[in-house]
């Protein structure tokens, strides 16, 4: 016997309504436990519930970003700017990351808990980052990844504390 495919709709349409049912009744199965994120020794916290944008106990990290006179003439149009807030000096994962268009140089920057990459579950607590390397980098296209053209500087402090507020950075190399 041969079925319409208006059958099918029919039948699709009552299979989706029954099945679904137990999806959408409110209370019937209990909210998920949250995952707590892998995290190796010695890792920062992480923040268990949001937290506000600015870091607890006045942590946030401020400086001032400049670049060597020589290279000023060197930034293309529509650049960005990158402000990186890492765990080592050569690199890895960002504890804290900050993207936009090119500003006016000098610029006077902050990195707030509303910074942190969102990397390990809720975030990592930037108030309780012990040590962390500040860089910034001027990046012709905005992806991630040394491009020829792109520069780069670190801040004369490195390793800093959270709430540091003299987190000054010179870009003074051209990849």
């Amino acid at each position: 016997m041969m079925h319409s495919p208006r059958f099918f709709r029919i039948l699709a349409g009552l299979l989706v309504f029954c099945a679904c049912d137990q999806h959408y009744r409110e209370g019937a199965h209990p909210p998920p436990k949250p995952r707590q994120p892998f995290l190796p020794a010695g890792h920062p916290p992480v923040a268990t519930a949001r937290t506000p944008s600015e870091a607890p106990g006045g942590k946030t990290v401020r400086g001032t970003i400049r670049v060597r006179p020589e290279l000023q003439s060197r930034i293309p149009d529509g650049a960005y700017l990158f402000i990186i807030a890492r765990e080592r000096a050569d690199g890895g994962p960002p504890y804290a990351l900050k993207r936009m268009r090119m500003p006016t140089l000098p610029y006077h920057y902050s990195l707030t808990q509303s910074d942190v990459a969102r990397m390990f579950g809720d975030g990592i607590v930037l108030a309780e980052i012990p040590e962390m390397y500040m860089v910034a980098k001027i990046d012709r296209d905005g992806f991630v990844g040394v491009q020829p053209g792109d520069m780069e500087g670190a801040c004369a402090k490195n390793p800093i504390a959270a709430g540091e507020q003299q987190a000054d950075i010179l870009i003074d190399r051209v990849h």
